[in-house]
């Protein structure tokens, strides 16, 4: 009997702790899933989130190497070259010179033209954000051993643009594409086997530079039914890699007409003050007005830019402690650029037979000019310039045959030649001396007369990938 009363106990104390335990898993079951549905609706919703975030964000690379052999001509800026001499006319006679031209054996090379790495955001439907990053070979200090490509800010713009139908509206702020080289890029799809020659304008105006591809500052532009579009842009003026605080800006403005989709007819200007003299009020200054007209569809990209740059430049004669008199005559020298492009693809017609065609014409002139070099009011005298009546002309084409793999991969096989011609009067460069002419030999001085620069060649294979 006794022991019947503990196994009935016994089974009592079980089933209330198996009810117990039920219950609890039961509870527990209720409480994982709750967890579980919250943890579910929690990564639903960073899903959500990740994939919003991917719609909106837009990262791309664009990468531009070549290959490279060079001949003649080395630099952008140039003069008359000594008969019987490599360019330096300060030279003892008879002795070796200093090579002006690049050199006949060590003259090839592979290089990384562009590294972009394009990080694009749309924050709302109407604001962008963009920051584009570039390398480049330079090195400081120069003499520098371990030379390597440094990576810089190219692009870091906010764009706010708003389509109103008959009326679009943008304003950009920040490091911003410059209106005209920017158009030019785009129109020309040229950029990766060369800038434009308003952007490399030195290469071609005996080294004068009269815009960047892009500056801080703001742009703002008005778009008109589509058939016209107005930009003004207000920035630095010393391009992306300067770092300026002065008060004086760079203004540009642009014009464009689209009468039909594929063609474009654009007048533009510049004007940049980049130095102030506070004595008479003069200012150097930088400036160039033009036009371009160019068709640009998938099948041929045809165009030319013609283009009136300017340079105003201040001497400075007379200095006494802290007193700087700014007396020489203000100087405006004139240049003319025209630069014509060529990119057929074939492609466009044929999709298995992506031919690529293209070629560049491209005409600098630098104006002579008649202005006196110096005035010298302490010792009066006046110093008459080397420059005096000097002008200067370049000329360069352009020729190359490519393939377009597919969207993206493309390479081209192409050649350029450059030519150079400085005209003087010839009793001016008679009267100059052997320190400061083209045409002496130093020790002596002996007048041998002087030649044009030798040619530039140039033989290439360029490549384009993005991704």
């Amino acid at each position: 009997m006794k022991r019947k009363t503990m196994n009935l106990l016994m089974a009592a104390v079980f089933a209330l702790t198996g009810s117990a335990l039920a219950a609890q898993e039961k509870q527990f079951n209720k409480d994982a899933g709750k967890k579980s549905e919250i943890e579910a609706k929690q990564e639903d919703k960073a899903l959500d989130t990740f994939k919003e975030i991917y719609q909106r964000l837009d990262i791309g690379v664009k990468i531009y190497m070549d290959w490279i052999m060079q001949w003649g001509q080395k630099e952008g800026a140039f003069d008359r070259v000594v008969r019987g001499g490599d360019g330096d006319r300060t030279a003892a006679a008879g002795s070796s010179r200093t090579r002006s031209d690049y050199s006949s054996k060590n003259s090839n090379a592979f290089r990384i033209n562009r590294a972009y790495l394009d990080v694009r955001y749309k924050i709302t439907d109407f604001l962008k954000a963009r920051v584009t990053t570039d390398v480049d070979g330079s090195v400081t200090p120069s003499g520098a051993s371990n030379a390597a490509f440094h990576i810089y800010l190219k692009y870091a713009y906010l764009e706010a643009k708003k389509d109103l139908g008959p009326v679009m509206l943008s304003a950009t702020g920040g490091m911003i594409e410059t209106p005209v080289v920017s158009l030019t890029d785009k129109i020309s799809d040229y950029r990766w086997i060369s800038q434009n020659y308003l952007d490399q304008s030195k290469n071609i105006l005996n080294g004068k530079s009269f815009d960047y591809s892009s500056d801080v500052g703001v742009k703002a532009s008005i778009g008109l039914f589509k058939y016209a579009t107005f930009t003004v842009a207000f920035t630095n003026g010393g391009g992306y890699k300067a770092n300026e605080s002065n008060s004086y800006k760079a203004i540009t403005y642009l014009a464009t007409a689209n009468p039909m989709k594929s063609v474009y007819i654009s007048g533009f200007g510049r004007n940049e003050i980049t130095a102030k003299y506070d004595y008479f009020g003069k200012k150097s200054k930088k400036e160039y007005y033009g036009y371009g007209v160019a068709y640009s569809s998938d099948l041929i990209k045809i165009g030319v830019n013609h283009i009136f740059p300017y340079e105003t430049t201040v001497g400075t004669d007379y200095t006494s402690g802290s007193v700087v008199l700014n007396y020489t005559p203000v100087l405006r020298r004139g240049y003319m650029l025209i630069d014509a492009w060529l990119n057929f693809n074939l492609g466009a017609l044929v999709e298995k037979a992506p031919l690529l065609i293209t070629g560049r014409f491209v005409y600098g002139l630098s104006r002579g000019s008649n202005s006196v070099g110096s005035i010298n009011l302490a010792t009066p005298s006046v110093t008459q310039s080397t420059e005096t009546g000097k002008q200067r002309t370049s000329l360069l084409y352009a020729l190359g045959i490519g393939w377009k793999v597919n969207q993206n991969f493309r390479i081209l096989f192409g050649g350029e030649l450059q030519k150079y011609a400085v005209k003087k009067n010839r009793l001016l460069r008679y009267a100059e001396s052997s320190a400061s002419g083209t045409d002496w030999y130093p020790a002596g001085p002996v007048y041998v007369g002087s030649r044009d620069p030798n040619d530039t060649r140039r033989v290439y294979v360029k490549t384009e990938v993005s991704f």
